[in-house]
């Protein structure tokens, strides 16, 4: 029998070496040089294991000693116990963005990970009688972490946590402010804007007192803050606050012609009268257009062309509706259509399709061997996203008749961190969302039906806390949900114009889904030629939903 050799597995750190080996002469051939003419001695492998520059400097240069010299004595006695034990027992405020930093520098990626997840420890541990300096530490370490090292979650998660209390903003905007006015960069003022996102009046507050301080002209910050801050915003709720505003900003002696840009910028911007309501766009386009075109170059040629195609989704619904009214047809795409198609999504540049709407609207395409072809090149061409929009449903499921031809205010929830990743969660009360409000359809005039978006947060209920910021009706798409023989799907509206009935008003129609009061029969218009259509009876359950755009940068 041959003799089998036993592969021994490899060191991986972090590992513990031994920390009582840090220094000592029989097992130390490398010298880490500090401050004050101080050395530490270090075993070249336990260190260069743990970092891949410092095993370049010394197995491929030759170095016999690292200056290291640039670092606080105790982050460099911390960051080589580190090596030797594979813990940070002795990290610090006092050292951590130093041992931060030579984690960084050195690479130990163990050590870059421990180091954040003591800084994470530290954010949601706020003492609970906290003070200032707790409260500018964090942000200060968060803002060097995002400027040296491009660490944007911990500056997040600062900004995140500051915003979500009351009493951290009070405690440390203010303060934080005057003691650094005209000395932070727009990275940190930004910063200092996602704190305040949800009270901007403390920054108007600030730019008083900075007017108050030096008459001369606006300074630096408190430019940067009005041009940022939305003040039509804040002084719907604040009047008494702009009234102030307005008789600092002419104490002004020596304005800029900047400052008066900037000040004829605000006038105007503080005097915009707000809708209450806004209409969904290109809702009702009509599918009689659509349905003229008789081979798929001219329906793409009339869709890229169209004013009212302002996005992929719309684009597709188009193309959709149009092979769906052309399933007893034998209809072909022509070889190159993928390239077509793509070649107008990247000249209008338009987002990749949302997921949502390829997924269940293909339930309905099963039918059409010719959209299957379309949907697999929409994949292969990685042209549908599954992150780049919310898919947001109404809290309710609502019968027909609720839905076209009562007045309704639908409630949606969704979250500010479900549309803007970057903001975080939202600091404010409630649930946050939109209101959209259904203006019935009547048998004498069915136009009147419309769909449109409450866009005044003035005249949102306390409950529901409305984003303008980030929610608008350009950025949302209509669908309807409904279940279809037992089977969730999504049915376009978008190219189907409004709901109307017949002579008698005993069906509704809406494209290619018809409404009545019994059964589930499809049914139709005899002088209309669809030959797809589904029948809902009353008992049926119809759920409104938005695919809504997220910002993702």
């Amino acid at each position: 029998m041959a003799f089998e050799e036993i592969e021994a597995p490899k060191v991986s750190v972090p590992a513990d070496f031994g920390i009582e080996r840090l220094g000592d002469p029989s097992h130390s051939n490398i010298v880490f040089k500090l401050k004050d003419d101080l050395e530490i001695h270090a075993n070249s492998v336990i260190v260069s294991l743990n970092s891949p520059v410092l095993e370049e400097l010394i197995s491929c240069l030759s170095f016999e000693t690292i200056d290291v010299d640039d670092f606080q004595n105790d982050a460099v006695q911390c960051f080589l116990e580190g090596c030797y034990s594979g813990q940070l027992k002795k990290i610090n405020k006092g050292i951590f963005r130093d041992v931060s930093k030579m984690a960084h520098v050195f690479r130990v990626e163990w050590m870059e990970k421990r180091c954040a997840s003591y800084f994470q420890y530290l954010a949601e541990n706020i003492p609970g009688v906290f003070t200032f300096q707790d409260l500018s530490f964090l942000f200060e370490e968060a803002c060097y972490l995002e400027r040296r090292f491009k660490k944007e979650a911990s500056l997040d998660l600062i900004t995140s946590k500051l915003s979500s209390s009351a009493s951290y903003r009070k405690c440390f905007v203010e303060q934080y402010l005057q003691e650094n006015s005209g000395q932070l960069d727009d990275r940190q003022l930004n910063a200092i804007l996602k704190v305040v996102q949800r009270q901007p009046e403390m920054l108007v507050s600030f730019v008083i007192d900075q007017i108050r301080a030096d008459r001369s002209s606006l300074g630096k910050d408190a430019k940067y803050f009005l041009r940022n801050v939305n003040l039509s915003r804040c002084f719907r709720k604040n009047p008494d606050l702009k009234e102030k505003f307005i008789e600092h900003l002419s104490l002004l002696e020596f304005p800029s012609a900047e400052d008066y840009k900037l000040v004829l910028l605000l006038y105007k911007s503080c005097n915009t009268v707000i809708e209450k309501y806004s209409s969904i766009p290109n809702l009702f386009n009509s599918f009689k257009t659509i349905n003229e075109f008789s081979t798929f170059e001219e329906v793409t040629h009339f869709l890229s062309s169209s004013q009212d195609v302002k996005s992929f989704n719309m684009f597709f619904e188009g193309i959709f509706c149009w092979l769906f009214n052309q399933a007893n047809s034998e209809t072909k795409l022509p070889a190159n259509f993928d390239d077509r198609i793509f070649a107008i999504k990247e000249k209008k540049e338009w987002k990749n399709i949302s997921s949502h709407l390829v997924e269940m609207l293909v339930v309905d395409g099963e039918r059409l061997p010719v959209f299957q072809s379309f949907e697999g090149v929409l994949n292969r061409c990685q042209a549908v996203s599954s992150k780049g929009y919310a898919y947001v449903p109404s809290l309710r499921d609502y019968d027909w008749k609720e839905l076209l031809l009562k007045e309704n205010d639908i409630e949606f929830h969704i979250s500010q961190s479900d549309l803007n990743p970057i903001e975080g969660p939202c600091a404010e009360r409630g649930e946050c969302g939109f209101i959209v409000h259904i203006k019935a359809s009547t048998e004498e005039n069915s136009c009147s039906f419309n769909i449109e978006l409450l866009q005044d947060p003035e005249a949102y209920p306390d409950h529901i806390h409305f984003h303008e910021d980030i929610i608008c009706s350009k950025n949302m798409h209509f669908v309807l949900e409904m279940t279809f023989s037992g089977r969730k799907r999504l049915f376009p509206v978008s190219w189907y114009g409004k709901p109307n009935p017949n002579v008698n008003a005993s069906i509704w129609k809406w494209g290619a889904i018809y409404f009545m009061d019994k059964g589930e029969t499809p049914l139709g218009f005899p002088d209309e030629n669809i030959e797809w259509r589904w029948g809902l009876g009353r008992k049926a359950k119809i759920t409104p939903a938005f695919l809504i755009s997220r910002d993702l940068h």
